[in-house]
């Protein structure tokens, strides 16, 4: 007789901007199920396409190896506001990603004027070049330009620790200038924050695996599940300003809020 299989569990990862790119549903099923975006009819094709219902903000998802997999763009406003763009490579966490499309669906919160002061509040520190910033750890580089645009580059060491490791990019974004500096801030707060994201470690990139640091606790698998929907309902009853109850036990997952 066969032995029961175990049943699937995710390691808690951190720092979370090496991570890997984790479940793309956390950025699109509260779009789409509680902010009532409408997906683009793609047949047969792995690009998904998610639109406001006003149509001037866009969710593009495409598998692209050469390309930035994520792109997220405002076409600006009759009112005078201008048009502008976030985009981030395929292992960018979809954590971080969705600090962004949080803050664009919630609206306006109260944030720096200048979203670098997030990086330089939580410790991170200005490089030999002034309108760089690097992580503690030295694997984040986020580079602003006179404009306002923000660029970020994310390497790991591709091998065990040595006296001369060797870096491996591990993802990029890309932030127009024009962008609303609370979103901006918001993808800066949430790459800063020192709690642990989820992931399965057998489906990391192996070469991520060597720059971070994977706690012994162990969570049941479902638990994300439950975790994603229970963000959609929250999400949605925001939306329509329906109050929710407490989360409920074994329902939220331990230090997943962002």
């Amino acid at each position: 007789m066969n032995e029961p299989e175990n049943p699937p569990v995710l390691a808690q990862v951190a720092p979370r901007y090496l991570v890997g790119g984790g479940d793309p549903r956390w950025v699109t099923a509260p779009l789409q199920k509680a902010f009532r975006w409408q997906p683009a009819h793609i047949p047969l094709s792995p690009v998904v396409r998610l639109t406001r219902r006003d149509r001037q903000a866009e969710l593009l998802l495409s598998p692209d190896p050469d390309e930035h997999w994520w792109t997220l763009h405002h076409a600006g406003t009759t009112a005078g506001e201008k048009a502008w763009t976030m985009r981030f490579g395929a292992r960018t966490p979809a954590e971080i990603i969705a600090a962004a499309t949080d803050a664009l669906t919630t609206g306006p919160a109260d944030s720096a004027a200048d979203p670098m002061q997030v990086l330089l509040q939580a410790g991170w520190k200005r490089s030999v070049l002034e309108h760089q910033i690097s992580s503690p750890d030295g694997f984040v580089i986020v580079s602003r330009h006179p404009l306002g645009a923000l660029h970020i580059e994310v390497t790991a060491h591709d091998g065990p620790w040595t006296s001369e490791p060797t870096a491996r990019t591990a993802w990029r974004a890309f932030v127009s200038d024009h962008t609303p500096p609370h979103l901006a801030a918001a993808v800066l707060d949430g790459m800063v924050s020192t709690e642990p994201l989820l992931r399965d470690e057998k489906a990391m990139a192996p070469f991520l695996r060597y720059s971070v640091r994977i706690a012994r606790e162990r969570v049941p698998a479902h638990r994300a599940e439950y975790a994603l929907w229970d963000r959609v309902d929250r999400l949605a009853a925001h939306r329509t300003g329906t109050p929710l109850p407490p989360q409920q036990p074994g329902r939220s997952l331990p230090r997943r809020t962002r």
